[in-house]
């Protein structure tokens, strides 16, 4: 009997763990370093978890496999979190965000496709608001109580590109002539105020070492047979060797939040701008 629920429970965890994986992969693309980091930071707990009650289902029947986990999961993490950060280009097509940080050394991009007229798609980029994103509500919701902030008011319902640019944010806007292509950005230093930065060519001059640049787009790309790719890509050069080293245990640690917010966002313009086409084709 204790044979048949043991091999219950590990086909449970199977289970549960490829579910997850597949989720992570929908909404994170593939990240070598955020991806070994956390699998280390997992290994690490179950670690230290089972110091407390070996976990003998997981295999760690003595406190010494225990101990072994947890250490070679902290050695995954800080080497994932070490890993070097190279400078790279975009080996994509010419776009306005390459004219802002043509280089840098963090980068991710999402992408999805509707079938829906381009102006409605456009429209939908400029009005979603966070209160269309659930799920990214959840996350912020979760950082904000990581840092000692519990509760916090309902979403807001104005267009979320309005409230990044409210005085504090600390975003900008690099550029916005194209509606098919909107461009922000931020600068900062890793362990200081942000600096007074506010038009684009004092973006592009930024180069202070230890300070920080951060570019995004939102992009609008008919290809053809009603279908628009909406994308989104963020890029991160920092200052500096210190600044990276800092910048790049940050990034990977956060990765997995961030990239899942970025896809909640592209998803929540799909569906107004679906919603917001129908309701159009009815009025007609």
């Amino acid at each position: 009997m204790r044979g048949k629920t043991k091999l219950l429970v590990l086909t449970l965890i199977v289970v549960v763990a490829v579910a997850c994986l597949a989720f992570a992969l929908h909404y994170v693309p593939f990240y070598a370093p955020s991806y070994l980091a956390w699998i280390g930071i997992v290994a690490a707990l179950i670690g230290v978890v089972s110091l407390v009650r070996p976990l003998r289902f997981l295999g760690l029947r003595t406190r010494w496999h225990a101990l072994a986990v947890a250490l070679c999961g902290v050695a995954l993490a800080v080497a994932a979190v070490l890993w070097p950060a190279p400078v790279m280009r975009s080996t994509q097509p010419h776009q306005r965000l390459d004219e802002f940080l043509p280089e840098y050394q963090f980068s991710e991009v999402h992408e999805v496709r509707v079938r829906a007229p381009r102006e409605a798609v456009v429209k939908a980029m400029r009005e979603v608001s966070l209160a269309d994103m659930p799920a990214a509500v959840v996350l912020l919701r979760i950082r904000a109580a990581a840092s000692g902030h519990l509760g916090g008011p309902a979403p807001d319902t104005r267009p979320l590109l309005d409230t990044m640019l409210q005085a504090g944010s600390g975003f900008l806007v690099l550029d916005v002539s194209n509606p098919s292509e909107l461009v922000y950005g931020m600068v900062g230093f890793v362990h200081k105020p942000k600096p007074p930065i506010t038009t684009p060519e004092e973006f592009a001059a930024f180069v202070e070492p230890g300070g920080l640049r951060v570019a995004f787009n939102l992009r609008v790309v008919p290809e053809g047979d009603g279908v628009v790719r909406v994308s989104t890509e963020t890029r991160c050069l920092a200052n500096g060797d210190e600044a990276r080293r800092t910048f790049a245990g940050y990034w990977r640690v956060i990765y997995p939040g961030s990239a899942i917010i970025r896809r909640v966002w592209l998803d929540a313009i799909v569906d107004r701008a679906v919603r917001d086409a129908g309701a159009s084709r009815q009025g007609e």
